[in-house]
This record gives structure tokens, C-alpha cells and sequence, in this order.
């Protein structure tokens, strides 16, 4: 069982009762406490965060709509109630999944953006631009699939990258939301919108709370990712594989950065990708042999080549005239041909 850390400076960091943690700054990178920070451990739904971040890239127009498809009502987990043949907009289901993470929005999501496989091509494309490498992700949903893992040092980065993304964080931030009623295309009975509410219960309920995203599976346990300002400060704290009071625990271990007047610094990473600033490499130099090579390889030139010059002339006889024969050149050139 979980036990409340004291919260004070100068206290001992809290320690969650997880496989993998780690709480750190959003602005400089800079790690204050963490456990086994690169196990690759199974996500759960806060998987659905490279989701969003990944799929925004191409689903870029909120009032895109999509109509619901039945494996979209199939999926197992939490689920927002999408009904099949009922058009809803991208923003709603993006408000769906970040908000209720509810994994039929995860999916039709997948299925606007090109299908599932598309989709997943898409999140391991945005995980190596974002220099994740821990993530292998296998859905949009985060439901327990084989070869799905992520790591805490990943979470900061994807939770850096959500600051970054303005709709995305108004996304996290909006506590309360009306999905679209619709029609049942069995019965034809209409229903009614409903509202959805913030599953994370970050924002509004802590200090200075952002958001950001809870998940749980029976294989994954209870994982968190929570993002809090203070004074200027911005720090994250992500748990993997919880085995209970996965959001206190993170709660925690902010209240506990926030509380401290000297701050331990285990490590720095690097939040965002390095641009490349390799200049072109120059040629090198060539070699002797490779001289020689190139000058035989060389077509000769038409000065070098041997000529044959077959002239006659000849007098006729007979008033008037003079002819002769032209002088003929033939020049016949060899050309080393070079193979790739």
C-alpha cells in the first residue's frame, strides 16, 4: 500500500509503489528523483498521448468528420459510446480520447488517419522525431498488445511535446464536455448529447495543475503522467506499472519538487531533438592509385588521337581540269567505361 510522503523541504523524495518513476523540469530537463527511468514497461492508455500527438499531424482540420464504424464500437476498455453510422468530428473524438480515454475515440481516430496500421506508422514516426527510445507502440489505445512498451524518460519528452501543442493542451485542460447525440441505425430511435467528464483530474485539483493523462490495464497496472506550474516553474512527474494510488503518487512527487529549496539533480536529457548541424563532409583528398585510376579512365583527347590521312592528287589530263581526291580523317576514340 502506498504511503503519503511527507511534503516539505528538505523532506526524502517520495517513493511510489512502481516499477519505474521519475519527476523532472519541463524548461531545462533536469531529473530530480526516478527509478529505473529507461525500463521498458507496458503504457496503458497514456499511450494515447503519442496518439494524439502523432495523428494531429493529419487529422489537422477539427471540424473533419468521421462516421463511426462498428469495430470502432468493438474495441475493448473504456469507451465514450461512439455509435456505428453516426458522424462525429475529429475534435470531439480527440476531446474523447485525452479527456474519458476512451478507446473507440482511439480507434476511429486510427481509422480517419488512414486505418490502424497507418496509424501506428504514424506514432512510430513521431516517436523517432521526437527521440523517444523506449516507445514501441502497436495501437492507439494502449490496450495490452505484445512489444508495447514506453519508458518515464519517454513520458517527459511526450509530455514536453504536449505543452508545445496548444489545441492538444486545450484538449487536457477542458474538464467538462458535451459529446453529439445521434441515431440508433437499428432502431432509428434518437439519443440525446451527453457530457464527458476529465478523467485525470489534474487540472482544477491541484496547484497550478495542466493535465495530463492516467491509464490502467491488468497487465500494464496503473500508469500517470502529471504536469504542474508554479511560479514559473514547470515540472512533470510520470509513473509506470503501479500497483496502487498511481495519481496520488505523482501528485506527490510534484508537491514535493515544487516544496524544495535545493533541488537534487540526478541527470539532464534532452526534452526536444537536436537539430542536425552536421555540415556536408568534404571529399577527401584522393589517393594516388585512385589518380592514376580516373586519368586511364579518361576519354583521350582528340589532340592525343592517331590520325590517318589518306590524300591523293592527281593531275587530269585533258584541258581544264584538276581534281583531287579529299582528304579523309577517320579518328577512332576508346572510352573506359566505369561500373557503379
Amino acid at each position: 500500500m502506498y504511503e503519503r510522503a511527507l511534503i516539505e523541504d528538505g523532506a526524502p523524495a517520495p517513493q511510489p509503489k512502481a516499477s519505474a518513476w521519475v519527476v523532472g523540469d519541463l524548461d531545462s530537463g533536469d531529473v530530480f528523483t526516478s527509478q529505473e527511468m529507461d525500463r521498458q514497461l507496458a503504457p496503458a492508455s497514456v499511450i494515447k498521448l503519442l496518439t494524439a500527438l502523432a495523428l494531429v499531424d493529419v487529422l489537422d482540420d477539427p471540424k473533419q468528420k468521421y462516421e463511426a464504424v462498428f469495430d470502432d464500437m468493438a474495441v475493448d476498455g473504456t469507451k465514450v459510446g461512439l455509435v456505428q453510422k453516426n458522424e462525429y468530428t475529429i475534435d470531439q473524438l480527440f476531446h474523447a480520447m485525452l479527456m474519458s480515454s476512451a478507446n473507440d475515440a482511439a480507434h476511429a481516430l486510427g481509422n480517419a488517419a488512414g486505418g490502424q496500421d497507418r496509424a501506428v506508422e504514424l506514432m512510430e514516426a513521431k516517436a523517432e522525431e521526437l527521440g523517444l527510445t523506449g516507445t514501441v507502440p502497436k495501437n492507439t489505445s494502449g490496450l495490452d498488445a505484445d512489444g508495447q512498451v514506453t519508458t518515464v524518460r519517454d513520458q517527459l519528452i511526450i509530455a514536453r511535446a504536449m505543452l508545445d501543442n496548444d489545441y492538444l493542451m486545450k484538449i487536457v485542460q477542458t474538464t467538462e464536455y458535451k459529446m453529439p447525440g445521434g441515431v440508433n441505425p437499428e432502431t432509428k430511435e434518437k439519443f440525446k448529447g451527453y457530457p464527458i467528464q476529465d478523467h485525470t483530474k489534474i487540472v482544477g485539483r491541484i496547484d497550478g495543475g495542466l493535465g495530463l493523462k492516467n491509464g490502467y490495464t491488468v497487465k500494464s497496472k496503473g500508469s500517470f503522467v502529471a504536469v504542474a506550474e508554479r511560479d514559473g516553474k514547470t515540472y512533470a512527474a510520470a509513473i509506470l506499472h503501479s500497483d496502487n494510488s498511481t495519481r496520488q503518487a505523482a501528485i506527490d512527487l510534484l508537491d514535493w519538487s515544487f516544496a524544495q529549496s535545493d533541488l537534487p539533480v540526478e541527470t539532464t536529457i534532452a526534452l526536444t531533438p537536436e537539430p542536425s548541424e552536421e555540415p556536408s563532409p568534404e571529399p577527401a583528398a584522393p589517393t594516388h592509385e585512385e589518380t592514376a585510376a580516373a586519368e586511364a579512365q579518361e576519354p583521350a583527347s582528340p589532340l592525343s588521337s592517331p590520325l590517318i590521312l589518306i590524300a591523293a592528287a592527281a593531275a587530269v589530263l585533258g584541258a581544264g581540269g584538276i581534281a583531287f581526291t579529299a582528304l579523309r580523317r577517320r579518328e577512332r576514340r576508346q572510352r573506359a567505361t566505369a561500373s557503379e
